[in-house]
């Protein structure tokens, strides 16, 4: 495997799993048990099989390495990513929970604290150390269980096309 066309997938993986993590509307896509996320996984290794058509499916190890690389990668890409939309829009998921809030007829006792908490100046900050920190947990994991689903189904097209013959 070239390492030229490897460190391709693995960034271009990282891109996407970044991408649907950062970009306001598109990271409600993550509800879903962060299958945007998981999609870097996914991407990472369909990539390296269309590069190397030959190999029907990809060991543990390398699985295990190209999932977790991918999701390291797309952590920080994730960071720099929020840090530029929040400097574009603000904390906007600060300001869509508190639009919520106003929409709402009455709010419950405890929602009120946490209204007026989250009017602080505190909350209107970037939290840069929280996001990176929740990223470098959050994407190694899912790139990695995304990568072990693709190895899987390449796995089943492996002995399907095996067992036809």
């Amino acid at each position: 495997m070239q390492k030229q066309g490897y460190y391709q997938a693995v960034i271009l993986g990282a891109l996407i799993s970044a991408l649907t993590d950062s970009i306001p509307v598109l990271s409600f896509v993550n509800v879903f048990c962060c299958i945007g996320i998981a999609s870097g996984g996914f991407v990472t290794l369909w990539l390296l099989r269309r590069q190397n058509p030959q190999k029907e499916y990809f060991t543990t190890p390398e699985v295990i390495h190209l999932g977790l690389l991918t999701g390291l990668i797309g952590a920080f890409l994730s960071f720099v990513f929020q840090y530029i939309v929040f400097l574009w829009v603000g904390n906007w998921q600060v300001q869509w929970l508190l639009n919520a809030m106003d929409n709402m007829q009455e709010l419950p006792p405890l929602w009120e604290k946490m209204y007026e908490s989250l009017q602080q100046p505190e909350y209107q900050n970037f939290a840069g150390i929280a996001i990176l920190v929740r990223n470098l947990i959050i994407f190694p994991v899912f790139t990695f269980f995304g990568a072990l689903i693709m190895n899987k189904i390449f796995i089943r097209k492996t002995l399907k096309k095996n067992s036809d013959q």
